[in-house]
This record gives structure tokens, sequence and C-alpha cells, in this order.
């Protein structure tokens, strides 16, 4: 055997090692993402620190809203659509976190899509919202092919490309 072909074996053999490393330490976290889907439920996190766990029932407990806004994806022309949700601000109210000094947000769904927030948007009365209904249907999971069980919803944005499906957890991040 040549000294150029041990080397390619070699190499591949360490990427296959790497593939299963990476495999395995990946796990755990889809093991959480796919109970949170199952469970329907997101997490809150403070400066990184686990602060709750959001349960549809909590949505619900909390008095949601209806409302109507436009809904516009990349392959389908926009639409108006119900939702109903809780905001994200009287969400965090409840929870009895203070996010008066929060230097920013961020959104995560479990897709990897994220949505970052300013405090000025999060603050702003009916803007922000945590939807787990669209035309009087629970939304359907990442797995139903859905966009829930939770989707965070910008009402008035003119694109709904901030909107993050599959909400995983939202962060509080301060300075």
């Amino acid at each position: 055997m040549r000294k150029a072909d041990k080397i390619v074996y070699i190499a591949l053999g360490v990427l296959f090692a790497a593939v299963l490393l990476f495999a395995f330490l990946n796990r755990s976290g889809r093991e959480i993402q796919r109970a949170l889907e199952e469970n329907r439920e997101f997490l809150v996190r403070v400066d990184g620190e686990y602060a709750a766990t959001v349960t549809l029932q909590m949505l619900l407990d909390l008095g949601p809203q209806e409302f109507k806004t436009s809904f516009s994806t990349s392959i389908a022309a926009p639409r108006e659509v119900a939702l109903q949700g809780v905001e994200l601000r009287l969400l965090f109210e409840a929870l009895g976190i203070d996010v008066s000094n929060a230097d920013y947000f961020a959104v995560s769904g479990l897709d990897g899509y994220y949505s970052p927030l300013t405090p000025a948007e999060v603050h702003s009365a009916e803007t922000i919202y945590i939807c787990y209904s669209m035309d009087g249907e629970i939304l359907k999971t990442m797995g139903e092919g859905g966009f829930g069980p939770f989707m965070l919803v910008i009402r008035g944005s003119l694109f709904a490309q901030r909107w993050c499906k599959y909400v995983e957890a939202v962060d509080v991040i301060n300075a």
C-alpha cells in the first residue's frame, strides 16, 4: 500500500470518528428538542440561565388575545390570518421576570432559526406575541408539518421573515 493511500484512509477514519462523536454529543440536544415539541412547551432563559418552562396551559391561563395580521411566505402570497397568543411582555410579567433593563431578546426555533428582538419591540403593547393557534386551529408541530407548537409573531410587520416557527426558547440578555 502506498503512503498516499494510507494517508487517505487515516483521514477518512479520523473524519468518520469525528462524525460519530458529534452525533453522540448532539443526541441529548435533539432529545430535549423532541421533548419540548411533544410536550408543547418552550424555555425562558435569562443571561443563559434557565428561568422557566412555558406550557400551552400557561398561555391559556393568561387569557390569550385573538388578532388578525398579514401572513406572507417566500412561496405564497400574503393573506390575512387570525392568530391567538399572548404578548411576550405580559408573559414575562406573569413569570415574574424583570426585563426592564434587558439589552436585547432572542427567540430560537427547533429548526435553528433565530429572531432577535429589541427592548422597544418587546415593551411595545400589542406587538410581539407567542402564538399557539392560527385560523382557529392549534398549531401543528414541525413533525406534523405545521408551524408550532408555538410561533413568535411580530404583529404589523410587513413580512413574516422575523417570525420564528417552532419556538424552543426565549432568551433575555442583559449587559
